[in-house]
């Protein structure tokens, strides 16, 4: 073999290591990236017309959920036996927190590091506006 076909070789092993790195870096960001992202809700207070309905949709929507975009609002949750251990996992909300007509024996966020607070709640009495609020709840 000559030098050209040398250096040919050579450039068609180093292209074919390339890319096989350059396939496997997805892999590793996904690895490293553990988090699934949810979208939150606007429902502020409103009473849900069916509340079995409700927890069930909220346990739907944040299983495993580790990023809230926008409002997490846990309302009308009036049962002690119910299991909120699919909140575990929260560790951002970029808009506000809400617990409202909760009488649950309790919400346990372990994993929660940040309330951005992007959208804040606005009581309809005062001007006042919060990130997060707790209220008419039993605890």
């Amino acid at each position: 073999m000559n030098s050209s076909h040398i250096f040919i070789l050579l450039v068609a092993c180093i292209a074919s290591f390339s890319t096989s790195l350059a396939l496997e870096r997805p892999k590793q960001k996904e690895n490293v990236r553990h988090g699934k992202i949810c979208i939150g809700t606007n429902g502020r207070m409103s009473v849900p017309s069916n509340r079995e309905h409700h927890y069930r949709n909220l346990r739907d929507r944040y299983t495993n959920c580790t990023y809230v975009d926008g409002n997490l609002e846990l309302t009308w949750l009036q049962d002690e036996n119910l299991d909120l251990s699919f909140l575990e996992h929260i560790r951002e909300v970029t808009g506000y927190v809400l617990i409202s007509h909760v009488d649950v024996r309790r919400i346990i966020l372990p994993s929660l590091q940040i309330v951005r607070g992007r959208t804040l709640f606005k009581l309809t009495v005062q001007d006042d506006e919060f990130a997060l609020i707790v209220t008419l709840s039993k605890m």
